[in-house]
């Protein structure tokens, strides 16, 4: 099953367990409900479980090794090549400008 279907039956037992309230001779509709919601937990739980254990074991798999916490950016270092001939001067202004 998958999340979205695990919802739905959470939802139709919580329905069934407290909304509904018709009297049925051979079934007990609020016992019925709590277990359709114990089930979708615990369908839930074991899905995650699983997904977790499965990506762990793909990345394994394929020798990924986990991000570090943080990336320094790389250092910016001037360029030295010939045909690079920026010149930075300051530029002169008037005093009377601003």
């Amino acid at each position: 099953m998958h999340l979205t279907n695990h919802s739905f039956l959470f939802t139709v037992g919580a329905v069934l367990a407290f909304a509904v309230h018709v009297d049925v001779a051979a079934v007990d509709l609020t016992a019925v409900g709590w277990v359709f919601m114990l089930v979708a937990v615990l369908a839930t739980v074991l899905e995650v479980a699983g997904r977790r254990s499965r990506t762990r074991a793909l990345q394994a798999q394929a020798g990924v090794q986990p991000l570090p916490a943080r990336v320094l950016p790389a250092r910016v270092t001037p360029s030295t090549a010939p045909w690079d001939t920026r010149e930075f001067r300051a530029v002169q202004r008037p005093a009377g400008e601003s």
